[in-house]
């Protein structure tokens, strides 16, 4: 049996030795031996070019993270929301105009004609029978008027209108996140397609290779098969990534960034602003409103009144009078004091609620942070395995070139696939660290993530370690 590491030392020795042992099938050596020196020339040739790509120009712009933005769908959704608090606007000024045009004023009237001609009559005082009155009365309900507590209730619409806005921030903000988590999927995709399809055309030769191996009884089968497992494996990865794309023009490091987050002032800013919770502070301010608003002066019915009357007489002169008073309704009963107690009882639950979805956010967000730190790390440990395997190569492809040692191509390509995964891994590594970002936006409606971040290049990062 043959060792692997002396494969491709014994092919080149079975192509050049095997037409003077063999010479009777000519053609069919020739043959043999010309596709074998054309496996051997087109890895020479893909070396050279992988090794232009790795050790080539890097690439310096920055990666997907925090920075990849689509204008033209916030913009859209920018005019829409800018609509809609336009309307909520309208209403709740609409609203507040409705209570300051309350007057508290009433007026009415009252006109009758009696058709008996008998009835009402007094005989002993004529003068006092009428057939017909004509009355109206003016009224003013101080209570029902926007002097009483206008203060109060226009807060109460002010308050509701800024609910109803939060609970749309919240809305658009998870969709936001959403489009900026896929905007960075498109822009990993895009790099780790081009990865794959240089990592597969190498899996290609390599298989092509081992394929005319197993033909001349050179290598086990174990050998192929593990190569088509692995490039089996790479294609339905590459399937998996919508939309066609180009085999990378740059592998000297994928660029990424280790991200810094000041994390207690971001935990701070989010108690304080977080959807959820300041939907429920602002609910308890509404109630707390609702409860001052509520006393026993809005069941107490007071009005003043001016009331004019004009009677026509058939004994007597027609006469008027005018008439000025109060009217009132005081209730004996105390309602009032049970529904402030129900008010403060629904706001104490708001109270307990906001502790608790405030725990749970908590929660939440430092397993997001944790996530980052996590990828932070793994994406530093990738980029240092880049930096070795660059070097490792760099040695190797020297001693290729003044062949020391044996020579073994398959060995050699299977070096750079190690630096191809690596890429892959980094590659993902940051794209989800980037969605771990992403999803900390989800906790902040006034404010965004990038205040709370800093990113540092991973070059720094590293030197700073080592130090």
């Amino acid at each position: 049996m043959i060792r692997p590491n002396h494969i491709i030392t014994f092919l080149q020795v079975v192509l050049t030795a095997v037409t003077v042992m063999m010479p009777a099938p000519a053609c069919r050596l020739s043959a043999q031996n010309q596709r074998g020196m054309e496996i051997l020339a087109n890895f020479d040739k893909r070396f050279e070019h992988l090794d232009s790509l790795i050790f080539g120009s890097r690439d310096n712009s920055r990666p997907a993270s925090l920075t990849v933005t689509d204008s033209t769908a916030t913009a859209s959704a920018s005019d829409t929301r800018d609509n809609l608090n336009r309307a909520i606007d309208r209403r709740v000024d609409a609203e507040i105009g409705e209570i300051k045009s309350l007057t508290g004023l009433r007026f009415t009237g009252q006109a009758y004609y009696r058709l008996d001609g008998e009835l009402g009559m007094d005989e002993d005082d004529p003068v006092s029978v009428y057939k017909g009155k004509i009355q109206a009365e003016l009224r003013w309900y101080p209570f029902q008027s926007a002097l009483f507590k206008r203060g109060g209730r226009i807060e109460e619409q002010k308050i509701r209108g800024r609910i109803d806005k939060l609970a749309y921030d919240k809305e658009d903000l998870g969709m936001l996140v959403e489009r900026q988590k896929e905007t960075f999927r498109q822009y990993s995709d895009s790099l780790m397609g081009g990865v794959l399809l240089q990592r597969i055309r190498n899996l290609n030769m390599l298989s092509a290779a081992y394929m005319y191996l197993l033909e001349n009884e050179n290598i086990p089968s174990d050998d192929l098969l593990q190569i088509l497992n692995e490039k089996a494996e790479a294609e339905r990865m590459l399937a998996a990534i919508p939309g066609r794309h180009l085999p990378a023009l740059d592998l000297s490091r994928p660029a990424g960034y280790f991200v810094d987050i000041d994390t207690a002032a971001y935990l701070s800013h989010v108690r304080k602003t977080q959807a959820d919770i300041s939907t429920l502070q602002l609910q308890m301010q509404l109630l707390e409103q609702q409860e001052k608003n509520t006393s026993y002066w809005t069941e107490v019915n007071a009005a003043p009144f001016v009331r004019y009357s004009y009677y026509t007489r058939p004994y007597a002169p027609n006469s008027s009078n005018v008439d000025a008073g109060v009217v009132f309704t005081i209730p004996l009963s105390f309602e009032f004091w049970k529904k402030k107690d129900a008010l403060r009882a629904q706001r104490n639950i708001l109270a307990a609620e906001e502790s608790h979805i405030a725990t749970r956010i908590m929660e939440a967000v430092n397993a997001i942070l944790l996530d980052i730190e996590r990828y932070n790390n793994a994406s530093l440990g990738e980029y240092r395995r880049m930096e070795e395997l660059k070097r490792y190569l760099t040695l190797r492809a020297n001693a290729y070139d003044n062949r020391v040692g044996e020579y073994n191509r398959l060995a050699r390509m299977k070096e750079y696939n190690s630096y191809l995964s690596c890429c892959e891994k980094f590659i993902d590594f940051q794209y989800r660290k980037d969605c771990c970002i992403a999803d900390l936006q989800k906790f902040l409606t006034d404010e965004s993530v990038l205040r709370f971040c800093r990113e540092i290049p991973l070059e720094s990062v590293t030197i700073d370690i080592n130090r």
